[in-house]
């Protein structure tokens, strides 16, 4: 295995109920940052189906990393789920990235669940 295929970043969506879910696996940091804003601009490029408000939940269990840049994806994630009336959950986000979250005053900021399970019954 190479130490580059260890450190990338892996995105999946599918839709769950009334949610799109996007599940980012890796590491969210400057490299890997233009493909998941990618990914995301896609989905709201594409609509996001006929539910007048509808849910995205980002899964970030298997978020294994996110520096500075991972969390600008994530600001603007959260500024265009504003823009466009999409409700945004952030679920399974790690202690560290919370920690980050807090120590930036952002936490406020975010709803976040602890898995998508959850986030989509509060749904």
């Amino acid at each position: 295995m190479s130490s580059e295929s260890a450190s990338a970043l892996f995105l999946s969506s599918g839709s769950r109920g009334n949610a799109i879910v996007i599940c980012a696996v890796g590491e969210l940091d400057y490299d890997y940052a233009p493909m998941f804003r990618q990914e995301l601009s896609e989905l709201w490029g594409a609509g996001t189906g006929a539910d007048p408000s509808p849910s995205i939940i980002l899964d970030l269990t298997g978020l294994t990393f996110c520096d500075s840049t991972g969390l600008a994806e994530l600001l603007w994630a959260l500024h265009r789920s504003k823009e466009t009336g999409t409700h945004l959950v952030l679920a399974g986000a790690n202690r560290t990235l919370r920690h980050m979250l807090t120590t930036t005053g952002l936490l406020q900021f975010f709803e976040l669940s602890s898995s998508v399970e959850e986030a989509l019954e509060e749904r």
